[in-house]
């Protein structure tokens, strides 16, 4: 049986290049409100979701999981 996922068709290079900046772009801007805000909680948290945009910007250039379309079957 096959799934949704094994049926679709592999992204472009210009697909992966363009969602992935869109992601480092919001990790970028995640991380100049962090720069900004006045409380180390705040500044904390933002920063953690700026590093996790970023991560997912690095992952989804490089066809990383949660992106990768490859299943292996067992």
């Amino acid at each position: 049986m096959t799934t949704v996922v094994e049926n679709r068709p592999p992204d472009c290079t210009a697909c992966r290049i363009f969602s992935s900046i869109g992601l480092v772009g919001i990790g970028a801007y995640l991380a100049n409100a962090a720069f900004k805000n006045t409380t180390l909680p705040g500044k904390i948290v933002v920063s953690t979701f700026s590093f996790a945009f970023v991560t997912l910007g690095v992952q989804r250039y490089k066809q990383q999981y949660p992106f990768n379309k490859h299943i292996e079957k067992s």
